[in-house]
Parts: structure tokens; sequence; C-alpha cells
């Protein structure tokens, strides 16, 4: 398989010496580039690579069809998705995930689950921004990736239905609507999705003590439903003002049955302990926004955002441990209930001053969240251990930003800096009635951004940026209650976690105005990562600061237009990340001071057969890489998929094929003092996709240039 890959290599980078000039592309002037503008100019081309990010655009993806934003991700260059879902950037995890630009919960389990239930055929294309501006929040130390979802500025009623059917060894069932009405001062756009799915995970773990081995096997099956709604309107008062609103629903019900058995190796005696575990999990999100903006006869835009949202969720998990040669037997029981009210209101002012555009603005966000968890523990003599904890977190984040863009000659500059001011609050209090709370953590900080063109001439440019950004940790990783998954493992929050920081320097050479070569040097401190602890028998897994992170690496992004009918895209990213950390103070951890190599590439082969007939192939490639106590083997996957459209393009129906030789397996190992853990994850990757889609309404009017917005974001996590 390793001389597959090298094929493809070889073969995607010799064609990539005839890289041709992509003419339906515009030129990306340096006013465009520093005014980070968005434009989908040819709706055939599936990724466009800009000087500040890289646009997915899913609309011409062949093999979109009947993916979630989860899984698109794992198709996007750049990106990875590990085993438990995680997804990083570059091999640098922290990333914040924005939809639609807009207020969203978004961190962890948190984010999964939203991005699961979120079906890809709503989806209009992924901004993947890995050196933001002062004018985006300054969380997200790896990047960020927005999320835009479908809108038509075409007047008239125009809109999409889609139903889809998967087969793996069990199903998902798909079905996605989008609806667009617009008149000349008054428009209206809706897309809903719902998911059902049912999927089992092979899980194995093995622990090596200094006493005894724990192995540990199972399946993990997830049975899945999510229906989700987007709903928003808006009303041009006259040719200066629009008011608008956005509301969105999601329901999402979960349940996480699983059956694991253990194989026990003593010195003194071996055993077999069987462990039955059910978690029910159920969310409700409701959140809308209100909306002005104001554009003047000198182009000066003035808009105001005001958000809300709402989330509640509801987790039961029910473990069952039964030894075969002892008489232990303990039935754990964890009820957690979790609220979160979320608001802010920002406003931005973009200008010119002379020939220097200005964009400034403020933003006020705060958070407010309970959750409260019930444990008990019943033993075989009957005993029973109730345990109880309480935790309130508050979050207020005050923060202005101020960016300034000029264009001397062949000559392009922004400069921007971003100011925040946080303060927070947290208490837990335990079944004993003891507060313990988070330390004074109130913070201001100053955030600079610098981007820096020279247009060498009309196809070739350099470029140099440098970003400062945050990363915070997430409510419920401050949380210091002790939450028992199965009979030798745990979790627990840590009240002392501290916020880490990333400065980042980049330099690029774009040529051919589609072909990037990057150079790209970051350094974290206080790095929040989660590691793995040994205390006898016990693993517990706790967050913490863990250290320094440098990291080095080298991105080639390389699209081609081989034939009329075959154009490929092909990027190539290896880095080089180094850490430095004492983890000596948590039980049976040491320093750390290592480094490890990273290689990620992608390549994407799109092929026109005629005007209603197309096709691709995708594969995707993580070599071997390593975090500050993990280090995860390497990873791949090869898509195939083919679209035809019928009834004057209206009708499309799509086959696809994914992960075709079923090599999506995921596998971890921690070895740092004493411990030593190895974790590996087979889920059902390799299924056949069929769908159809219909195109309904008014189609020939050309749509207007879509906006960009900006975002909030912030940290919840609903399990540990």
């Amino acid at each position: 398989m390793k001389k597959i890959l090298l094929l493809i290599f070889v073969f995607s980078y010799s064609f990539t010496a005839k890289t041709q000039v992509i003419d339906s592309l515009s030129k990306d002037t340096i006013k465009n580039i520093l005014l980070n503008q968005v434009v989908v100019i040819n709706n055939s081309i599936p990724i466009i690579i800009k000087t500040d990010k890289v646009l997915l655009n899913v609309e011409a993806m062949v093999n979109a069809a009947g993916l979630n934003a989860l899984e698109l991700l794992r198709q996007a260059p750049g990106l990875t998705v590990d085993g438990q879902d995680n997804v990083k950037m570059s091999g640098k995890n922290g990333i914040q995930i924005l939809l639609d630009g807009r207020l969203q919960t978004l961190s962890n389990q948190q984010v999964i689950s939203l991005l699961k239930g979120t079906n890809a055929a709503n989806i209009k294309s992924i901004e993947i921004i890995a050196n933001p501006s002062a004018k985006y929040d300054a969380a997200g130390n790896a990047g960020i990736i927005n999320i835009i979802f479908k809108k038509s500025d075409q007047l008239g009623t125009s809109g999409s239905f889609t139903i889809g059917y998967q087969q793996m060894k069990n199903y998902r069932q798909n079905s996605a609507f989008n609806l667009n009405l617009k008149q000349t001062k008054f428009s209206l756009f809706s897309n809903a999705n719902f998911d059902n799915s049912l999927q089992n995970t092979q899980v194995s773990n093995l622990r090596l003590l200094p006493t005894k081995s724990l192995a540990q096997s199972g399946i993990e099956q997830q049975g899945y439903s999510n229906p989700e709604i987007r709903t928003g309107i808006e009303y041009n008062l006259n040719d200066s003002h629009k008011i608008g609103a956005l509301f969105s629903y999601q329901r999402i019900w979960d349940d996480y049955p699983s059956n694991a058995t253990t194989i026990i190796t003593d010195i003194i005696g071996n055993d077999l302990l069987s462990t039955n575990t059910l978690a029910n999990l159920s969310e409700n999100r409701f959140a809308y926004n209100l909306n002005y903006k104001y554009t003047s006869k000198n182009k000066t835009i003035l808009t105001i955002d005001a958000d809300q949202l709402t989330y509640s969720s509801s987790l039961t998990n029910q473990v069952s441990n039964f030894f075969k040669n002892s008489p232990n037997k303990t039935d754990f029981t964890n009820s957690t209930k979790t609220k979160i009210n979320l608001a802010a209101i920002k406003a931005d002012l973009i200008t010119s001053l002379g020939k220097t555009d200005l964009e400034t603005g403020i933003k006020f966000s705060s958070n407010e969240t309970n959750n409260i968890l019930n444990a008990n523990q019943y033993t075989i003599n009957n005993s029973n251990i109730s345990q109880f904890n309480n935790f309130d977190y508050k979050e207020s984040n005050y923060s202005a930003y101020t960016s300034l863009n000029r264009t001397i000659g062949k000559w392009g500059l922004q400069v921007g800096l971003r100011t925040e001011f946080t303060k927070m609050k947290g208490i837990s209090i335990n079944e004993l009635k003891k507060q313990t709370n988070l330390p004074d953590t109130n913070y201001f900080n100053l955030f600079p951004s610098t981007n820096l063109i020279y247009q060498l001439n009309d196809k070739q440019s350099l470029g140099f940026s440098y970003t400062k950004r945050i990363n915070r940790p997430s409510f419920q990783d401050q949380n210091p209650y002790n939450y028992r998954t199965d009979f030798y493992y745990s979790n627990q929050g840590n009240p002392l976690l501290l916020p880490h920081f990333t400065q980042t320097l980049e330099l690029r050479y774009t040529f051919n105005r589609q072909n990037q070569i990057k150079l790209n040097f970051n350094q974290t401190k206080d790095l929040i990562e989660v590691i793995s602890t040994q205390q006898g028998d016990q693993t517990l897994t706790i967050p913490t600061n863990a250290g320094k992170r440098s990291f080095l690496n080298i991105n080639i992004s390389l699209p081609a237009q081989i034939t009329k009918y075959w154009n490929i895209y092909y990027t190539a990213e290896p880095y080089y990340q180094f850490y430095k950390a004492d983890l000596s103070r948590y039980s049976g951890l040491s320093k750390v001071n290592n480094g490890g190599f990273g290689f990620n590439t992608y390549l994407s082969n799109n092929f026109t057969l005629s005007k209603t007939l197309k096709g691709s192939l995708n594969s995707w490639f993580n070599y071997a890489s390593k975090s500050s106590v993990y280090a995860t083997k390497p990873i791949y996957s090869i898509d195939a998929a083919i679209k035809k459209q019928f009834l004057e393009t209206k009708l499309t129906t799509t086959l696809a094929y994914r992960d075709v030789l079923n090599t999506q397996r995921w596998e971890q190992t921690m070895i740092l003092g004493n411990v030593n853990l190895n974790s590996i994850r087979k889920w059902e990757s390799s299924r056949l996709y069929v769908a159809l889609s219909y195109n309904y309404g008014n189609s020939k009017i050309k749509a207007k240039k879509e906006k960009e917005i900006t975002t909030e974001q912030q940290r919840i996590k609903q399990r540990n």
C-alpha cells in the first residue's frame, strides 16, 4: 500500500508541471486580498486558493453528496480529523469552527455532534483561514474554519430537495431541503435536514501497568437521529438600510450502547472483566440573530448584530462491571444536565480615509453555564456511594479592533490590533457542600496582526503575515469533578487550567494565481492538552498546560488543468513539531523533551465527462505524528464518486463509494513514565452511497456576491 501512495504522489506531482492558468478565475488584486473578499466565480472548481485562505466550494464537489459537515472537513486540504473526531489544521489542534460567522457553541464533543448533524446538501462553501485578521475573534490558535450555508440572491422562488441512503455494515439515511424566496425588497431563505443512522465502531485498548496488563476490546454502537432547521429573512428599507433576522433549531438524539471485555493478566492471577455501557444523550439548541446594515453613498458600511443562543442537554450514562473469577461487581450511573445561555452584540464599520481602508468594531459577549451531575456507585455488598456536583460558570468578554489597509504601487499592507478583556467566575459545589472556586483569571490581552504583500507581476506575489491568538480552556475542562467511565478509567477537570497563546509567522509565494508555497512557524506557550496519568491500576485523564510547542511546516498547493476534461488539486504539507514540558507533577509522568515529523497530503481528481456527467477520485494521507505525549500511526483513504444530471440539470443522481480500500483505522499510543497506553478505533468507513436531488424554481439569474461576516465562538464540552 505504501507503493500505491508513492505512485499517487509521483503521478500527481508530475502533472503539476503542466499547471495551466484557470482563465475563469479573476485576478487577485492587492486590494481584494487585503479586504478578504470571498468570490466563487466558477462553480465547477471545488477548491479555490486565495492569498489568505483556501475555499472549499462544496456545491462543486461531486463526492460531497451524503456527507455531514464533519466528514466534509476530512475532505478539505490541510485539515485532519482523528479517530476521536478532533479537527486539526496542519497537524495543530485549537481550531475555531464558525457557522455563517455567527454565535455558536462549538468545542470538543459539542462541536462534533453539531457538525455530524449538519448535512452537506445545505452547505455552500467552507473557508479555511490559517492566519485570521484582527476583525476575527482571537480564539483559535490553529486557525478558523467558516462554514457558509446556502442562501440564494436570485429573484423569485428557488430551492432543492435531496434524499440519500448509505449502506455500510449498518446504514445512514439523510434528507435535506432548501428554499429561497426573494423579491425586490424582501427575501426569505430556509434550509433543513434530517439524518438517521446506526454505526458500529470496533475499539481496543491496551494498558500496561507495573504488575498487570489490561487488554480491552469491544464494540461501540451509535444510534443517531437529528432534525435541524435554519430560517432567515431580510428586508431592504431603502437603498441604504437593511434589516434581517436568522433563526436556527437543532435537536439531537444519540444512543451509545457498548459492550467490552478486558483480559486482566496479573502476577497474582488472571481475570476477565465484562463492561456493559448504555449512554443516552439528548440536545436542544436554539439560536437567533437580529442584524442591521447601513451603506452610504461613499460605500461606508456599518453592520450591527445581536445574537442569542440557548442550549440544553441531558446525558444518562449507565455502566455495569462484572468479574469472572472474583466477587467484584460495580454499577455506575452518571446523570448530567447542562444549560447554557449565550449573548453577543457587535458593531463593525468599514470606510475609507483617503487612500487607506479602515475596518473597526466593538463587541460584547457573555456566557452563563450551569452543569449538574448526579452519580451513584453500587458494589457487590450493596453499598451505595453517591456523588453530586453543581458547576456554575460565568464569562464576559469585551473586545475592540482596528485594521488599516493600504496599497502603494505593488505593495499592499494590512495592520490590525485587537484588544480583548475577559472576566470569568466559576464555582463547583460537591455533595459535601464543599465549594471550589476557579482562580482569578481575568485578563486583558492585545492581539496584533500584520499582512504584507508584494505583487511581483500579474501572476506572482510574495507575502508575509504575523498573528497572535489565544485558545481558552473549555468550560467543563475547568470543572474539578471526577467522572468515572469504567472500572479502571475516569477523567477530571482542572480548575487551574490557563489559556494558551500562539504566535505565528508565515512567508508565502503565490504563482499562476492559484499555486502557493508557504513556510509557517508558530510557537505555543502553556499548551492545553489532555494527558493520561496512572494511579495504581486506575487511569485518570486530565487537561493540563503541557509546556511549550514549536511548530514548523511547509505547505505546497498545486492545482492543474491536465486536459479539458480533467483537473486536479494537490497539496503536500510536511511539518516538524517539538515539545518541551515538565509533567512530573502528575502521577506516573515525567519531563517531556521530544519532537516528531509529520506529513499530510491530499489529491483531488475531478472529471467533466460531459455537460451532465461528472466524476471525482480523491485521496488523503496523514503520516504518523506526535503530540507532547501521544504518537499516532498513519491513516489514509480513497473515495470515488460520479454525478449525472437530467431534466435540464434540475434532477441529479449521485453514486459514491467512501474509503474504497477500507483503510481508515486510527491508532494512538502514549509511553511516558509508568504510563503505557495503546488505543485503536475502526469505524464503518467503507460504504456505498446513493442520492437523488431535485432543484426547483428560478435558476437563470446570476447570484450576487455574498458578503463575509465575522464570528463569535465559545467553548462547551457536554461530555467528558
